[in-house]
């Protein structure tokens, strides 16, 4: 916070922003802290009354804004950043409170929000034009109305403030609803940014498991962009068809890394961990099945058991590289790998194979050496600190294995020759597909998945399309 600048924005006390004013409720819940298994503040549930108030006040606002000039969507959402950078340090403690990441890693997160917009701010909306001697044919992208925003805990304020750029600079409003799991740095992101625009045009709403079926069944809501498991995407996108809404899901990946035989392995092995590690392995486009060429396999598996075992774990104030697992509910579904890896015996490289009770949601990274194909930590994504690896000894054979999965979101390719690595990451079915690095999704490049990792996509110039109705004129010369 800038000594010059004085604010009302309390860090201890959480409302819904519906109409630009706080609103609370009667019924509240708690996140929970996940380093140590107690409640935190209460927060307001939304309910259908707060969603169709909501509703109300973003067609209103829509009526103005969606005419506002790109300028000027651009100059609101540089004075958002601002403000919300003003509240730097009092939004990095709050985000290691509700996400239990090492304040190094919350630091990078909300970091990232300024470059996010940032990115955003540079893009102009698309405008394709073709004149023959009859007609000239103008596409124009216009916005399409009020937004509702699904949002995850992983990344809780770049994966919600990561719909809000798009959706704003395209001319739409948005009602934001934050996991309940994570509720605390959205609600305040949001709060700060009442400070910027008018009532309505940008909203949050919190609440529970109800609260989202009640924004996608809502007639007055044109889109849904969601990001979360593949499970809740489909009743999404099911509970859309009855309104016909635009629907954008970025959904889970089961994502493959393929080592060729001429890496460093060295240089390599440290970052294909980061790969699969980063994040307590809670990133949908993190590193879940290792393919390491057999004739390097035993030494890069070694150095890959070396790196790990220098990873800590910890608080967030500890100076560990990973937290814990984010809720209890994914913290069951992790223990859940291990205990299939243990009852079916399959080689622990480096780890552990069982998971200590504790106060915290604590996992110690896992390496499972060269499982079955169809073993579930092969077959399934696990979405925390666990990872197997396999040898492969022929090319074709590895990218059958590679695609052979329901899912498509991302993937890696490591290889001295780049030519010969991007030409197998070409045959790889995943959205966004990283050579010679592990998974970093980029504001700069459109991000979404092949077959059930999702629809559509957001981010870069192409993802500005996702928020936008194409709209033809056909304008045809008097002679």
């Amino acid at each position: 916070m800038s000594p010059s600048k004085v604010s009302t924005i309390k860090f201890d006390e959480f409302y819904n922003i519906i109409d630009g004013e706080q609103r609370g409720s009667k019924n509240q819940h708690h996140g929970i802290d996940p380093t140590t298994g107690e409640e935190s503040w209460g927060v307001p549930i939304g309910n259908q009354q707060d969603v169709d108030d909501a509703v109300v006040s973003a067609q209103k606002a829509f009526e103005k804004y969606r005419y506002t000039t790109l300028e000027k969507r651009k100059e609101l959402l540089q004075r958002y950043v601002d403000a919300f950078n003003s509240h730097f340090e009092e939004m990095v403690e709050l985000l290691c409170k509700e996400t239990g990441k090492p304040k190094q890693f919350a630091q990078m997160e909300v970091g990232g929000v300024a470059a996010f917009i940032g990115h955003h701010l540079t893009l102009d909306i698309p405008e394709d034009k073709l004149e023959d001697d009859e007609k000239i044919i103008t596409t124009r992208y216009t916005p399409l109305g009020v937004v509702g925003a699904i949002c995850p805990w992983n990344f809780p304020l770049i994966l919600s403030l990561g719909k809000m750029a798009p959706a704003l600079l395209t001319g739409n409003t948005i009602i934001i609803k934050p996991s309940p799991f994570t509720p605390y740095t959205t609600l305040k992101a949001i709060e700060i940014a009442q400070e910027i625009y008018e009532p309505g045009v940008v909203q949050v709403i919190g609440g529970d498991d109800k609260l989202g079926p009640l924004l996608t069944a809502h007639p007055g809501i044109a889109k849904i962009s969601f990001t979360g498991s593949i499970a809740t995407g489909k009743k999404i996108m099911a509970a859309c068809a009855n309104t016909l809404k635009r629907v954008t899901l970025e959904l889970g990946g089961n994502d493959a890394s393929i080592i060729l035989p001429d890496v460093d392995v060295k240089k390599i092995a440290p970052e294909v961990v980061m790969g699969a590690f980063q994040n307590s392995g809670q990133v949908c486009v993190a590193t879940k099945r290792i393919y390491i060429h057999k004739d390097i396999y035993d030494e890069f598996l070694q150095e890959m058991v070396n790196f790990t075992k220098t990873i800590k774990t910890g608080d967030s104030n500890s100076g560990s590289l990973l937290g814990p697992v984010q809720n209890k509910m994914q913290y069951e579904r992790v223990k859940g790998f291990f205990e299939d890896t243990k009852a079916k015996g399959y080689k622990i490289a480096v780890g552990a194979d069982t998971v200590p009770s504790g106060n915290g949601f604590f996992i110690t990274p896992t390496i499972i050496d060269n499982p079955p194909n169809d073993s579930r930590i092969i077959q399934e994504e696990p979405f925390g600190p666990i990872v197997p690896t396999q040898p492969w000894d022929d090319e074709e054979e590895v990218i059958r294995r590679a695609n052979n999965t329901n899912t498509g979101l991302g993937a890696c390719v490591w290889g001295k020759d780049e030519k010969h690595a991007e030409a197998i990451a070409m045959r790889l079915e995943a959205g966004s597909v990283f050579v010679n690095s592990f998974e970093k999704p980029t504001p700069q490049a459109v991000f979404g998945g092949h077959k059930e990792s999702g629809i559509g996509g957001e981010w870069g110039k192409d993802g500005l399309k996702a928020y936008c109705n194409a709209h033809v004129i056909h304008l045809y010369k008097q002679k």
